[in-house]
């Protein structure tokens, strides 16, 4: 009876000791510690001062990662969530943001190069503008297979190009470690300047995992690849432009795919675009001439207000440069959008050229009559984007 009532008096002094000393205080788990122990708070930041920010989340509700013409609605969805991103990090009132921001990517069923392209270089972008800030994905969903069909989970080919080691995670989704075969020959990397020998070697790579492919059309895919290789770091990122709008971002990503057959390089930046390229850069003359005859000859009076319309200019606009001595023995080298439209039609494939809101896809199956279809969006583009697709031959 005693010892219960020793008991309860120690529980009820603690009591008051800590309805006294406010709700701040650390409970006395016995008479021995102090009375006076206080409830510390210790942040991640290391100042008690500094309170724990609360992680930021996107959700990216598109259910395909892609940003070219056939998932309109899709593509719409992933430039706002990039949009959005970047909005956050750039507002005034976030300048002292230093906590974790995730992107959560739950919803997405299916990727292609071109988002994948895309995801990289934003995310790339967000790492080296603001180094304090922490980047979390939260990665697709396994998606259910079908039995017959070749089911690719979207996390695997995230997981392949090393996107978690991009963002500094050293483990491996847990039901995401082993890829498909046919993942293995899929590849990306970023570069500040052209980087002819980077891409040279990476195409190399790609091409010796497909058995008994033509040497002869590697050499035609490397020069029409170098060509718009060197072109988006040379016109992208504008040093006036930069200047102005105070960009610091001067990265060009190149990634690699083999899909059905075909081979498919994307080359993207987050930089200036066609339109301000044509506009201010070394073409500005020959763009002013064909506007001028698109608008009096062919009676397209309000031609260029279009971004689409652009886009037609790069591809037609010759001698926009002269060819250096070491480029006259190339047939498809020196003039930018010409040269990328005559490559393509002598390996008979596709290009897709994207800047702004404008989407033009050149489509050289048959080269005697090749289908080029132009095509404006809501939703704009920042920077370039050119995806070629090249049927392989043996």
């Amino acid at each position: 009876m005693k010892c219960s009532q020793k008991s309860s008096r120690r529980r009820w002094s603690r009591k008051i000791f800590s309805r006294y000393l406010g709700s701040e205080t650390r409970k006395l788990r016995s008479r021995k510690k102090s009375s006076k122990t206080q409830r510390v708070k210790t942040p991640e930041c290391g100042t008690p001062n500094c309170e724990k920010m609360k992680p930021k989340k996107f959700k990216l509700s598109a259910q395909h990662l892609s940003v070219t013409p056939m998932f309109s609605e899709d593509r719409a969805k992933l430039l706002r969530f990039f949009d959005d991103v970047q909005s956050f990090l750039q507002h005034p009132d976030q300048s002292d943001f230093h906590g974790v921001v995730v992107l959560n990517c739950e919803n997405v069923e299916r990727v292609d190069p071109s988002g994948c392209a895309f995801l990289f270089s934003y995310i790339e972008m967000f790492q080296e503008l603001y180094p304090r800030v922490s980047f979390k994905l939260k990665y697709p969903k396994k998606i259910k297979t079908h039995y017959g069909v070749e089911t690719i989970q979207p996390n695997y080919v995230l997981n392949h190009l090393g996107l978690y080691k991009q963002l500094g995670s050293t483990k491996a989704p847990t039901y995401h470690k082993l890829p498909p075969p046919k993942l293995k020959i899929w590849e990306t990397e970023s570069f500040a300047n052209s980087d002819s020998s980077l891409v040279g070697q990476i195409l190399e790579n790609v091409c010796h995992k497909v058995p008994n492919i033509s040497p002869n059309q590697v050499s035609k895919i490397y020069k029409v690849l170098i060509e718009a290789v060197n072109n988006c770091p040379e016109h992208a990122y504008d040093e006036t432009f930069m200047k102005v709008k105070g960009l610091r971002y001067k990265k060009t990503r190149c990634l690699f795919a083999i899909i059905e057959g075909r081979l498919v390089v994307v080359v993207a930046d987050l930089g200036v675009g066609i339109r301000y390229t044509l506009e201010h850069g070394k073409a500005n003359q020959s763009w002013k001439l064909f506007k001028r005859f698109q608008q009096l000859v062919k009676g397209k009076t309000d031609f260029s207000s279009r971004d689409s319309e652009c886009l037609q200019g790069m591809i037609n606009i010759k001698n926009v440069r002269e060819r250096h001595s070491r480029h006259k023995e190339f047939d498809n080298r020196g003039y930018g959008g010409v040269d990328l439209q005559k490559g393509i039609q002598g390996l008979e494939g596709k290009l897709l050229v994207m800047s702004g809101k404008g989407s033009l896809m050149l489509d050289a199956s048959n080269p005697d009559a090749m289908d080029v279809t132009p095509k404006d969006f809501d939703v704009g583009l920042n920077g370039t984007l050119i995806s070629m697709s090249i049927p392989l031959t043996v």
